[in-house]
């Protein structure tokens, strides 16, 4: 049932996502930045420290060199 159900979210396994980031403007703006980004990885990959180090310094480089607020409305611009 699982195979089944890898299967068709995969689309056939032809999409597997690797990576996912997600950016919360409320907790980022309440809090500050340390916790306002979830990262996920692929089982896989999770363990790897080098990977995690990367996309850590990635997501803190972002979040010190772009407007977070203007980056997550991006949607809603005129």
């Amino acid at each position: 049932m699982f195979k089944y159900i890898s299967k068709k979210l995969t689309k056939n396994y032809e999409n597997v996502p690797l990576l996912y980031i997600m950016f919360n403007l409320n907790k980022y703006k309440n809090v500050g930045k340390r916790g306002s980004c979830e990262l996920r990885l692929h089982p896989n990959l999770k363990n790897d420290e080098f990977i995690v180090k990367q996309l850590n310094d990635m997501v803190d480089y972002i979040r010190e060199n772009y407007d977070m607020e203007d980056l997550s409305k991006w949607l809603v611009k005129d």
